[in-house]
């Protein structure tokens, strides 16, 4: 399996489950929804037990660029024309305040995850992604959101080389160390009552009957009144209904070893296809490129792709600064991509013992948090309004 920049920290997991065990509810998946869900639901005193198949944030959670997004996967004209100005609008505030949250976890449990709020750079490759980029500026800012056009002057040097002419600055992106923040998260839940086991893979679920769920994983079996599943792109391994609504996606990323600072925030480009950044030591973690071979980066198999590596070295070879910079990892990451875009999270249809936060598209970190807590709402309360704006029965 490959490994991951971020993952390749020591880690001392949690004990696998051994036995039998009861709780009130039961999380399946444990990166950022599942650990979100988890410490929302054990500070409100609910008997949580938490399973992760391997480690903690070792899936999509901890193979991305870290990047703390607002809006979906399309740009926000893209966004508007598809699902309607009012719902757009919903859609990218609720990613603002999926950061808010993360921002208050930090601060709130003091989490040493390299928590920085510089915004986002996207970037136009050509005159048509240009216009695309102003459009969508304007309405961000029509709807009242900030965006801020910028100039080949405004750009930095390396980017002027590379031949960029236009982006536009989102300022309230972020970004964050993607383990550390959502481990942190999960020893927050454990803090709370929580009972986390790692290494705990959970090959089959019934929750057709609210009251009376079972986990089963070959180490034992968990009895619930009600579970949560958080497994993203293998949400239907567990619950049929997302079977054909969340596909499987292969990402590619590589790292680097720590080099001159070049780019002063998370960027975007080429359609959201190419993305890269800088971390606090310089290191550069970058991605994409899957728009060269869609068909072959379909699946659940780590595996890296050739080609598309060559193509992200090539790429990060035609900066001056970073000509001699090692090149320390090379990773894949499986997203999972729901079938309009946008995440599914709320009641499983055909399952009332469960609910889901699955298919982030490939913005998990842009929405997963709020989903997370919208989730535990939704199992205290039978409502959330984030259940509301993205549950699955739309896709019925």
């Amino acid at each position: 399996m490959t490994t991951s920049i971020w993952l390749d920290i020591t880690h001392a997991p949690a004990d696998a489950l051994s036995a039998d065990i009861t709780c009130d509810v039961v999380v399946i998946g444990g990166g950022i929804c599942g650990t979100s869900a988890a410490l929302a639901l054990a500070e409100q005193g609910v008997d949580v037990v938490l399973l992760e198949g391997a480690a903690i944030a070792s899936s999509a959670t901890g193979r991305n660029a870290g990047f703390i997004l607002q809006g979906t996967a399309e740009r926000y004209s893209r966004a508007a024309a598809l699902m309607g100005r009012d719902r757009a609008r919903a859609v990218h505030a609720m990613t603002l305040e999926n950061h808010r949250q993360m921002r208050e976890a930090v601060e709130r449990f003091a989490i040493d995850c390299e928590y920085r709020c510089r915004g986002s750079l996207q970037l136009a490759g050509s005159e048509q992604e240009e216009q695309e980029l102003l459009e969508s500026a304007a309405l961000l800012e029509e709807d009242g959101f900030e965006a801020r056009v910028v100039d080949v002057s405004g750009l930095s040097p390396a980017l002027q080389k590379a031949g960029f002419k236009v982006g536009v600055h989102l300022p309230q992106d972020g970004e964050v160390h993607p383990v550390r923040f959502v481990r942190g998260v999960a020893d927050a839940a454990k803090r709370a009552g929580a009972r986390v086991f790692e290494n705990t893979h959970v090959s089959g679920l019934d929750a057709s009957t609210p009251g009376e769920v079972v986990a089963y994983t070959s180490r034992g079996k968990v009895h619930a009144s009600l579970a949560v599943v958080a497994t993203n792109a293998r949400a239907g391994e567990l619950l049929p209904f997302f079977a054909d609504k969340v596909d499987p996606v292969r990402g590619q990323m590589l790292g680097t070893g720590p080099a001159p600072v070049i780019f002063e925030c998370p960027i975007y480009a080429d359609h959201g296809f190419d993305y890269w950044r800088q971390d606090e030591a310089g290191r550069l973690a970058l991605g994409g490129w899957r728009n060269l071979d869609p068909e072959s980066e379909r699946g659940i198999d780590d595996q890296l792709h050739d080609d598309i590596q060559e193509k992200m070295t090539a790429f990060v070879r035609r900066f001056p600064e970073l000509a001699d910079v090692e090149i320390t990892h090379r990773w894949s990451g499986i997203m999972g991509f729901s079938r309009d875009g946008l995440p599914l999270v709320g009641p499983s249809p055909g399952m009332p013992g469960a609910v889901a936060g699955v298919g982030f598209t490939g913005h998990g970190f842009g929405f997963a948090f709020a989903a997370g807590r919208g989730l535990a709402e939704v199992v205290l309360s039978g409502e959330s309004a984030v259940t509301a704006l993205l549950g699955p029965s739309r896709l019925t």
